[in-house]
């Protein structure tokens, strides 16, 4: 099968009398009806996906599709489907243009011999590191599937991670930015036009009140450029972000707060031990296997101690008493781990003790997000509280002069 097969939709009757409907890639219509009289069938109607290639988006695959590659690709290798027929297929419903396109190069590089691992990793890259490893090791013990289907589950879980995070913060992030909305909006409308009715006279007003009137005057004045600035400060922040070096000094920081540390190392240790137990699982050896999943933990204290670890795995010191020097590990996980050790079953130790910390670190994002959003509320209800008094102690200063 070429890779400027066309794709086509038909309807067609099996040998038992039953109607089918499937996808189908050829050069033109007639060749896709020779392909489906081949494999028995009798076509009723065969027609190009055109409206799904009018629909084709020109842009790459996001992460999750490529979790659904991987997983549709080791669906089909392990019920017994080839491996070339199994990508051919693959490529066939990848609406995402350049994904395809490449997902199409990698196909053309198997017909040449090439490996799945160096065909992906040339061809088509983005996928996580880990996944091009664990394949070279499939592909070597024969249990691709397997490997494809435990990077699939591997990429999977990243994913729900982060939604799981993003979906914590993003209510505390909106009522900071509503907040933000009304304390401008207060600002600029609210307090001028209380000042007009005081006639700007300030001279008896409490401190509260000539503060916050100050700072309107001064908002309203430069508020150009105060909304420049703060444009400058979000996309300023955006920017350091993307920086690995400020990155790595934000999540340093983090680390030690009371509430996000917690998290932070629940989350350190659940993506390690995950990593690591599937890689084993697939047949890496040990230090290899300690070498993937350290390149997948963040900069970090934790990270240095598994650059420990491995030197001890290379002097021959045991792994759980090399982990209770250099990680933070409980004694229960490194019993864990000492009785796989022992009974050939680290692996599956390595991935029980992530599952324990997938449930430790979702039991602290709830407790994190229970805690912020009331703390998140009541801030702002505060800053909001202070410019009415502030504003209802102007008007009061006044009648009482008045009087």
């Amino acid at each position: 099968m070429a890779s400027d097969d066309l794709s086509f939709r038909y309807t067609a009757v099996d040998r038992a009398g039953r109607q089918v409907k499937d996808v189908v890639r050829a050069k033109d219509p007639r060749a896709a009806a020779r392909a489906l009289v081949a494999e028995g069938l009798t076509p009723i109607t065969v027609a190009e996906e055109r409206s799904r290639a009018a629909g084709t988006k020109d842009r790459d695959l996001n992460f999750r599709e490529r979790v659904s590659v991987l997983r549709q690709l080791a669906l089909m290798v392990e019920a017994g489907v080839n491996l070339l027929e199994a990508m051919q297929t693959v490529a066939a419903g990848i609406i995402a243009a350049k994904g395809r396109a490449k997902i199409e190069a990698a196909i053309a590089a198997l017909k040449r011999g090439d490996t799945l691992a160096h065909a992906l990793e040339t061809h088509a890259p983005g996928f996580p590191f880990y996944v091009y490893a664990m394949l070279r090791v499939g592909e070597a013990t024969g249990q691709i599937g397997e490997v494809l289907r435990d990077a699939a589950e591997q990429m999977a879980y990243e994913d729900r991670l982060r939604r799981d995070v993003t979906t914590a913060l993003f209510y505390p992030a909106f009522l900071i930015t509503a907040g933000f909305a009304v304390v401008i909006y207060i600002f600029v409308y609210v307090v001028p036009r209380f000042d007009d009715m005081l006639g700007g006279k300030r001279d008896g007003m409490p401190i509260l009140s000539r503060v916050v009137f100050s700072m309107a005057d001064f908002v309203n004045s430069n508020l150009i450029l105060f909304l420049t600035a703060v444009v400058i400060l979000v996309f300023g922040t955006a920017a350091a972000l993307s920086n690995p070096k400020v990155k790595a000094q934000i999540y340093s920081g983090a680390r030690g707060l009371i509430l996000i540390g917690p998290i932070l190392k629940a989350r350190e240790i659940n993506a390690w031990s995950r990593l690591l137990g599937f890689a084993l699982s697939s047949g890496v050896g040990l230090l290899e296997a300690a070498a993937l999943a350290r390149r997948g933990a963040p900069e970090s204290n934790f990270r240095q101690g598994l650059d420990q670890f491995e030197r001890d795995l290379k002097g021959g010191v045991d792994v759980a008493e090399s982990l209770s020097r250099h990680t933070e590990l409980s004694a229960m996980d490194l019993s864990l781990l000492r009785a796989g050790a022992k009974s050939g079953t680290l692996p599956r130790m390595f991935l029980y003790v992530a599952e324990t910390y997938d449930g430790l670190l979702r039991d602290r994002l709830k407790r994190l997000t229970a805690l912020v959003q009331p703390i998140t509320i009541g801030l702002i209800a505060v800053l909001v509280g202070v410019l009415a008094v502030a504003i209802m102690l102007a008007l009061t200063s006044i009648y009482n002069q008045e009087l």
